[in-house]
C-alpha cells in the first residue's frame, strides 16, 4: 500500500487503540499479564515511522510542504521514485488534514498534536521513516527515550536512507535519552536476516527492560561500552 498517505495518522491510532483495549478487556486467559502502564512501542521501516510517532514527535505541515515545493533543486537530486514516495501527499494535503481531524492538526505553534499517550514510557524505532514529516521541530518535541537500530547500507535507488532519515532524526531528537546504534554494512533487509534480528532482540530485551521494568542492571546491554565491543556495529552515527 502506499505509506506516505493516511496511513501516517491511521496506524499511530490503531497502536493507541490496541492499548486501550488491552487495558480496559484484558484477553481471556492472559489477566494480569500485561502492565498497559508501562508500555513500548517499536517497529522496522514504516513501523519504525509508527513508534516514533509514540515518542511525542509532532507532524510540521510547514517543513512537509515546504520540501516538497523545492524538492526539485535538493542535492543531490532525488529519483522520480522518492519524489513521488514523499511528494504525492502534498498534491492531498487538504484531504489528508482533513482526514486527521481538528483534534490533532489544532495548535498554536504550526505543529500538530502529537499522537502518543503517557503509558508509553519509551520507544524503539528500527531503519524508521519521518524525517520528512516532522521536520527538525517536530522531532524536538520528544519528550521519551528513543533507541534507534538501523543498517548503515540502508539505501535505494541513489538515496542513502541511513543519513536522510535515521541519522537526521536521531540528531534532532529533542529527548535527552536518544540513543542511535548502526549495524555496519547491512542494508534495509537485515530485517530477513536471524543475526541482526537476533541483535535487534536483545536491544529490545535490554533497553525496554531499563525503562518499562526498571531494571537498572540491563542498562549496560545497551551501553555505547557494550555496542563498542563489537567490530560490525557503531555507537551514534557512522562514519
Amino acid at each position: 500500500y502506499e505509506q506516505i498517505d493516511q496511513n501516517l495518522i491511521d496506524q499511530p491510532l490503531d497502536i493507541l487503540f490496541a492499548l486501550d483495549q488491552v487495558a480496559s478487556q484484558p484477553l481471556v486467559g492472559l489477566e494480569g499479564m500485561f502492565d498497559t502502564d508501562h508500555a513500548g512501542a517499536m517497529g522496522y521501516s514504516f513501523d519504525g515511522y509508527n513508534s516514533l510517532a509514540m515518542s511525542g514527535a509532532r507532524i510540521d505541515p510547514q517543513n512537509y510542504l515546504e520540501r516538497c515545493r523545492d524538492v526539485s533543486s535538493i542535492d543531490p537530486p532525488l529519483s522520480d521514485f522518492w519524489i513521488e514516495f514523499y511528494c504525492t501527499l502534498a498534491a492531498e494535503w487538504d484531504e489528508f488534514e482533513a482526514h486527521a481531524g481538528s483534534q490533532i492538526t489544532g495548535s498554536d505553534d504550526g505543529l500538530w498534536q502529537p499522537m502518543t499517550d503517557n503509558r508509553i514510557l519509551a520507544v524503539m524505532p528500527m531503519a524508521p521513516d519521518g524525517a520528512w514529516i516532522f521536520g527538525e521541530r517536530g522531532l524536538a518535541a520528544v519528550d521519551r527515550p528513543v533507541l534507534i537500530l538501523v543498517g548503515t547500507n540502508d539505501r535505494f535507488d541513489g538515496l542513502s536512507v541511513y543519513d536522510t532519515e535515521s541519522v537526521y532524526i536521531f540528531e534532532h531528537l529533542g529527548t535527552p535519552d536518544g540513543i542511535l546504534i548502526s549495524f555496519i554494512g547491512k542494508d534495509h533487509y537485515m530485517i530477513y536476516n536471524s543475526e541482526p534480528v537476533e541483535r535487534m532482540q536483545h536491544f529490545a530485551t535490554a533497553f525496554f527492560g531499563f525503562y518499562l521494568q526498571a531494571r537498572e542492571d540491563y542498562a549496560e546491554y545497551f551501553s555505547q561500552d557494550f555496542v563498542d565491543q563489537y567490530d560490525d556495529l557503531a555507537w551514534g552515527v557512522f562514519k
